[in-house]
C-alpha cells in the first residue's frame, strides 16, 4: 500500500512538473503573439521571446538534470550535446541566409525577425522535448 502511495504521489509530481512547464512554454508563445500583433517591431518581440524560451530552456535542463540519476544524467548530457551540434549548425545556416539577403531587404531587420522567430521555434521545440522525455517529480 505505501508502494503504491508513493507511486501516485511520484506520478502527480511528474505531471504536475510537466503541466507547469508546458504551461510556461505556452505563457511565453502567447505573450509574443501579443506583441507582434501590438507592434510594428517584429524583430525587437521576436528577439525577446527568443531570449526567454533560451533562458526556459536553460532552467528547464538545470531542473532535469539535478533531479535525475546518474544513469539518466549521462543520457541526458549525450542528448543535449547532439542537440546543441545540431541547434549550432542550424542556427549557423539561418544567419547565412540572413546574411545573404540582408542586402535586398530594408536594413535586414525583416530577415532578423523571421530567422530569430525560427531560432527561439527550435529552442521551443527542445524544450517541449525535454519536458516529454525526461519527466522528473517536482
Amino acid at each position: 500500500m505505501r508502494k503504491l502511495l508513493l507511486f501516485l504521489s511520484l506520478l502527480v509530481g511528474v505531471r504536475t512538473f510537466a503541466q507547469t512547464r508546458r504551461a510556461a512554454v505556452d505563457s511565453l508563445e502567447m505573450n509574443y503573439q501579443l506583441c507582434l500583433a501590438q507592434s510594428r517591431y517584429t524583430y525587437g518581440c521576436a528577439l525577446e521571446y527568443y531570449q526567454k524560451m533560451d533562458s526556459m530552456l536553460d532552467i528547464v535542463y538545470r531542473q532535469l538534470y539535478a533531479s535525475l540519476d546518474t544513469t539518466r544524467r549521462r543520457n541526458l548530457k549525450v542528448d543535449q550535446s547532439g542537440w546543441l551540434e545540431r541547434k549550432a549548425s542550424y542556427f549557423k545556416l539561418l544567419d547565412t541566409r540572413v546574411e545573404k539577403f540582408r542586402t535586398k531587404t530594408l536594413a535586414g531587420l525583416d530577415d532578423q525577425a523571421i530567422s530569430t522567430d525560427q531560432k527561439a521555434a527550435y529552442i521551443k521545440e527542445r524544450v517541449t522535448a525535454l519536458i516529454k522525455n525526461y519527466p522528473v517529480a517536482g
